[in-house]
């Protein structure tokens, strides 16, 4: 269960669901965005309605919304026999999932998005009675990727996010890229929420709560919130060939976020 959770939650962290749900109201806040963006319209992502998968936001809606089975595998072994004073377990899981979908700009081919999560852990149990355990993640990596190709198969981008923790170490959150092999954007994790009274508020521990597209220069292309319902927002100067590989990337994670 454990990886199950952390794989559905890669780019949404359980700290941060639990730090939105403890507000009063999400709709008393909501994601701070870069300020490179404040000159760009916000659209809210509609279609989210109980298991329909579907997306829609601005120009561009998610069709064709197909997600594989989840695939589990691991194994356990007692440790520490002859010389910890407790019982201990060591635990190693895998979990993946696939899932493709196509996207449909109003004007234009559509794209077409392939993609996988895969998740690995590495976990002590220490048990000092028969009624009480403590767990341990000694080791925890996840890796969201998906292939989003253009018209045409002409135009092929890869996203790829990914997140780890190690014991002593602390957790890095997810973070990654979106490339075409000769164009490179940095997604990086946005943990800064925007109060109704105009006030900004930092997320406990930096845990993010949305994703900002980073040209190599600094400059912002596009956003993406992933918590309630969820919005988005595309740079008023982003190139029409940029638009679609990266709204395709939005909706993949927009997605996979459920």
């Amino acid at each position: 269960m454990k990886t199950l959770f952390h794989s559905l939650r890669l780019l949404l962290p359980a700290a941060a669901l639990l730090a939105l749900v403890s507000c009063s109201s999400t709709s008393n806040i909501s994601m701070k965005v870069p300020d490179q963006l404040s000159t760009a319209t916000a659209l809210p992502v509609t279609g989210k309605q109980g298991f329909k998968q579907t997306r829609e936001f601005g120009p561009f809606a998610t069709t064709n919304v197909r997600s594989g089975w989840l695939s589990t595998s691991g194994w356990s072994a007692p440790v520490g026999r002859n010389w910890l004073p407790v019982a201990a377990w060591y635990d190693q899981s895998r979990a993946k999932r696939k899932f493709s979908f196509t996207l449909q700009p109003q004007a234009g081919a559509p794209w077409h998005v392939q993609g996988a999560y895969y998740s690995w852990s590495q976990d002590l149990t220490l048990a000092p009675n028969a009624n009480s355990s403590v767990g341990l993640t000694l080791n925890q990596e996840d890796v969201y990727s998906s292939i989003i190709q253009g018209p045409g198969h002409q135009h092929t981008w890869q996203l790829v996010i990914e997140s780890q923790s190690r014991l002593g170490e602390g957790k890095q959150f997810a973070r990654g890229t979106l490339s075409n092999g000769d164009s490179l954007l940095q997604v990086r994790p946005i943990s800064q929420m925007l109060r109704r009274d105009g006030r900004t508020m930092n997320m406990p521990f930096g845990v993010p709560v949305g994703y900002e597209f980073v040209r190599p220069n600094g400059s912002v292309v596009g956003a993406v919130e992933l918590f309630g319902r969820g919005r988005v927002w595309l740079s008023p100067r982003i190139s029409p060939e940029l638009q679609a590989p990266v709204a395709a990337a939005m909706a993949s994670m927009l997605l996979r976020q459920d």
